[in-house]
């Protein structure tokens, strides 16, 4: 008989660990327009119980903490532009079809995409209606996404979130068409999809809840699924090395200020990319109230633009005020790691 392959988990770690073991296994050789992949043949349920704990630290996998981040504050920013998160990897720009937006930006399609902002309804429905099932945010677009004269280089992967309140705890479950398993629904989109949780979360005035992941189609290409070779189980890894979550939106959440601040702070580090000079430009940092700016997106910017620059001395020294425990880990980890390559 068959059935769905479900995962209860504690955080992303396990769940690559759990799921690449299953997908090795289990998994079905096939040939697509990217190369090779295995996958499952039945959906994929994968639930996170602490969410939160959305950093990897595998250093096989060697995931990208600066990506992961930035692209989940250009989300919900709303953008699609290719210019700013292009800053933080050079390859998404292939995703766009004319070099300047994308298709299917998470961000713009919660947002502005359909003619209104859909977060503030979903909040708005989670704060008045007690055990409310209509709080829903969609990416498909059927007229953009099905339409046989329209063909585009990226479509949403994740379709479809819900939402639900229940004894003072935000539920979140995401909907996935394909996932592949790597870069994706263990990589970016568990970073992004419970940065969104917390964000709404904070919003209401509620406590995490679990995160459940639902995908049609779970596959992990062989190429990128090699470079996992000999990767040991570290799921522990928060409890083991007492790696404490900071959260990302202390309650009560001003999110007027947040909002400002995310403006200012793309503008700004988007006209210091494109060669502004940051004498001018980063004294405007210090007005910055918000944790999440002051300890963690500035630093964190300016430590990849000295590794841009080679200077990793000033990378390192900017990685070192980088203060929520996963986050300066997984840079501290990830500079090491070209810093080693480098000097051997």
């Amino acid at each position: 008989m068959r059935g769905v392959h479900s995962f209860v988990t504690g955080n992303v770690s396990e769940a690559l660990w759990l799921v690449k073991q299953k997908i090795e296994v289990d998994g079905v050789l096939v040939e697509t327009r990217n190369g090779q992949a295995k996958e499952l043949l039945e959906p994929c349920c994968i639930v996170y119980n602490n969410p939160c704990e959305r950093v990897l630290f595998y250093p096989e996998r060697d995931a990208n903490p600066v990506f992961h981040f930035m692209e989940s504050l250009w989300m919900l920013a709303g953008k699609r532009d290719v210019e700013w998160i292009s800053m933080f990897n050079n390859g998404i720009s292939q995703y766009s079809d004319d070099g300047v937006l994308f298709h299917a930006a998470y961000g713009h399609r919660w947002r502005e995409s359909f003619g209104y902002d859909q977060i503030p309804m979903v909040i708005h429905r989670l704060r008045t209606y007690p055990n409310d099932r209509r709080a829903v945010l969609t990416m498909w677009d059927p007229d953009k996404d099905c339409s046989m004269s329209n063909e585009a280089k990226d479509y949403p992967c994740n379709t479809h979130i819900y939402f639900r309140s229940q004894n003072g705890k935000l539920d979140m479950t995401v909907c996935n068409r394909s996932n592949d398993m790597i870069w994706g629904a263990f990589g970016a989109n568990v970073v992004h999809m419970s940065i969104l949780q917390e964000y709404i979360a904070a919003r209401c005035e509620l406590e995490v809840g679990i995160y459940t992941q639902i995908t049609n189609n779970m596959h992990a290409y062989l190429d990128t699924l090699k470079t996992l070779e000999g990767m040991n189980p570290d799921y522990e890894s928060y409890t083991s090395r007492m790696i404490k979550h900071t959260p990302l939106f202390p309650q009560p959440f001003d999110d007027v200020q947040f909002q400002n601040e995310l403006t200012a702070f793309i503008d700004t580090t988007l006209a210091y990319g494109m060669g502004g000079q940051p004498d001018l430009r980063f004294h405007e940092f210090a007005s910055y109230k918000m944790q999440m700016f002051e300890t963690l997106a500035i630093p964190m910017f300016r430590m990849w633009m000295e590794w841009k620059r080679k200077d990793m001395k000033k990378a390192f020294e900017y990685c070192k005020q980088i203060k929520p425990d996963d986050w300066h880990i997984a840079c501290w980890e990830w500079l090491e790691r070209r810093n080693n390559e480098k000097t051997k």
